[in-house]
């Protein structure tokens, strides 16, 4: 099993050198910069710690990142040649449109295009795939020879196949409260 480990720390050190890995109940998940959450499966994850993804050394406090719920709903399955597919031509748009000004901007756009909006057929759920969340399955490696499940879990997207499964949660979807100044005296 360390070698799976040591696959998807060197799959995550290509996008952020400082990358943590949290071993949790059964999985392995990671982070990437374009804040989507990935997870592979990892059955000598039977706790929960972090670890730095270079070196494995300890870093439990440094972990900032919210987790998705354990619970979820399948609200669509995605035949295998989709995550490729829409990874492919997110490819050729970006290189049509490279060397111009606002490329950062351009990229952005990009990963936040809805590449499959929906409902789902059991209960009528509204969910939106966005490119984030395919090219994680696709950098990552976690897009088999498979359907991809599209799962809903709280404000969370996620899509899933036997290899792995990318989580993503708009920002939208977080709540910021105001603090409220108490006079002090």
């Amino acid at each position: 099993m360390e070698a799976e480990l040591d696959a998807f720390a060197e799959r995550l050190l290509r996008f952020n050198r400082a990358a943590l890995i949290r071993l949790r109940h059964g999985w392995v998940w990671g982070y990437l910069p374009w804040e989507v959450l990935v997870a592979v499966p990892f059955p000598d994850a039977t706790g929960d710690s972090v670890v730095s993804a270079l070196d494995r050394g300890p870093r439990d406090a440094a972990w900032r990142i919210a987790m998705p719920p354990e619970s979820f709903q399948v609200v669509e399955r995605l035949p295998a040649a989709f995550i490729p597919g829409a990874a492919a031509a997110a490819a050729r748009t970006l290189r049509e449109l490279s060397g111009r000004a606002g490329e950062r901007a351009i990229r952005d756009a990009l990963l936040d295009h809805e590449v499959v909006v929906g409902r789902s057929d059991v209960d009528g759920t509204p969910f939106v795939v966005t490119q984030r969340l395919v090219q994680a399955m696709y950098r990552m490696n976690l897009a088999g020879e498979e359907s991809a499940e599209v799962r809903l879990a709280g404000h969370w997207t996620g899509l899933a196949t036997s290899l792995g499964q990318a989580w993503w949660r708009p920002k939208s979807a977080l709540t910021i409260r105001p603090i409220v100044n108490q006079p002090i005296g």
